[in-house]
């Protein structure tokens, strides 16, 4: 049987009790893993489980959680060479959406019982990693006042609730975007690894997380009625066709520097989600593509 452990965020969205631990764990073991579950208590304990298990010898790190949890385990599994087993346990659970997995945890451990490891590319934000998508604007102020409870219980309805106060209330400070020596202005910005966003909306179509590029969104309208278009636009795939939303390749010596623009007055409004949680760094931020890719258990990657 392989070493390994199973990593489980008992505070993600979904409940996360020994009986879905349990059966995890059976169907790991059919494919050759004994997973030792391990409870996350506090933020930063998945990336210090991951690093500790792939020091000890661990030949896979399976992670129970929501995109955050699986970001965490990534951080500490970096450069080390094992791979990351990732399971739907969160809210949304975009990265299993992305590499094909199915949306029910016990189905998805079926299915990473017999993958193959797969190149996944990572992220990095001031030389933190992610694995899907940092972006500034409304989203990242819509994250960063997110309130957990209304998350974790209310799931997707909670969010959209919230997020239509912060649609109302947000006052759209223009963000500076500098990629090769050239300078863009936005009020919504996304670096992508991934297509996804959001759960099954594909903001970036052709953003894949093995091809060795970002992708970089920007979006240049203005205010309320501006961005609900984008939004109406991004949930019938047309999106790309506005005038004020721009894409560009992001190759992997090149890097994206994110800051509020010049000119601004007062405190700084501009903030950053990555994967889904606040980033805890102001602006300015550097994005770039890590030079390690990381070994990632999934049955495929979803193409459309």
């Amino acid at each position: 049987m392989k070493q390994s452990v199973l990593i489980v965020n008992r505070a993600a969205g979904r409940r996360s009790g020994p009986r879905l631990v349990s059966a995890i764990a059976e169907r790991l073991a059919t494919g050759g893993y004994r997973a030792e579950p391990l409870l996350t208590a506090a933020p930063g304990d998945a990336t210090r489980l991951a690093r500790e298990a792939a020091a000890a010898g661990a030949e896979a790190v399976f992670a129970l959680g929501g995109d955050g949890t699986l970001r965490e385990a990534a951080a500490g599994l970096l450069g080390s060479g094992v791979p990351l087993g990732p399971l739907p346990g969160g809210t949304a659970n975009v990265l299993t959406l992305a590499l094909g997995l199915p949306r029910d945890p016990v189905a998805a451990a079926v299915a990473l019982a017999r993958a193959e490891p797969r190149p996944l590319d990572v992220g990095l934000a001031n030389g933190r990693p992610f694995l899907m998508m940092a972006s500034a604007g409304l989203d990242a102020a819509l994250v960063a006042d997110l309130h957990p409870l209304g998350k974790r219980w209310l799931g997707r309805i909670g969010i959209a609730a919230q997020g239509l106060a912060a649609w109302w209330s947000y006052g759209y400070p223009a963000i500076e975007v500098l990629l090769d020596g050239v300078r863009y202005r936005a009020s919504f910005v996304a670096v992508a690894n991934i297509a996804l966003y959001g759960g099954p909306f594909r903001l970036v179509p052709d953003a894949r997380p093995d091809d060795r590029r970002l992708d970089l969104l920007l979006f240049s309208g203005l205010g309320r009625t501006a961005t609900l278009g984008l939004v109406r636009d991004l949930l019938r795939g047309a999106h790309l066709r506005r005038p004020d939303v721009r894409v560009l390749p992001i190759g992997p010596s090149s890097a994206v520097r994110i800051s509020e623009a010049a000119g601004a007055s007062g405190a700084p409004d501009v903030r950053l989600q990555v994967d889904g949680d606040p980033f805890p760094d102001p602006p300015p931020v550097t994005l770039t593509l890590a030079a390690e890719t990381l070994p990632v258990l999934a049955p495929g990657l979803q193409r459309h």
